[in-house]
């Protein structure tokens, strides 16, 4: 099974670990969907995808503005 790889962008402020993270690997789990989260927030790596809303998320190289899919349901739907 090919695991769904999430990026997920930070403002330069915010690092590693983040709740965004755990929300992320909660959905996955209750909807048994494999991920592979790396996070990032040095400003050249985030720019690369060329967004300045942060928090974002990168799936399979879609930029998606975190903000809008705070509920698990609309996260599960993405991922």
């Amino acid at each position: 099974m090919m695991s769904t790889e999430i990026k997920v962008l930070h403002a330069s402020c915010c690092g590693n670990n983040s709740p965004i993270k755990k929300h992320l690997e909660k959905v996955a789990t209750r909807y048994n969907i494999d991920i592979d989260v790396e996070e990032l927030s040095d400003l050249k790596e985030t720019m690369v995808y060329g967004t300045t809303t942060f928090p974002s998320l990168v799936i399979n190289g879609k930029v998606y503005d975190y903000k809008k899919y705070t509920t698990d349901e609309l996260l599960a739907s993405i991922l």
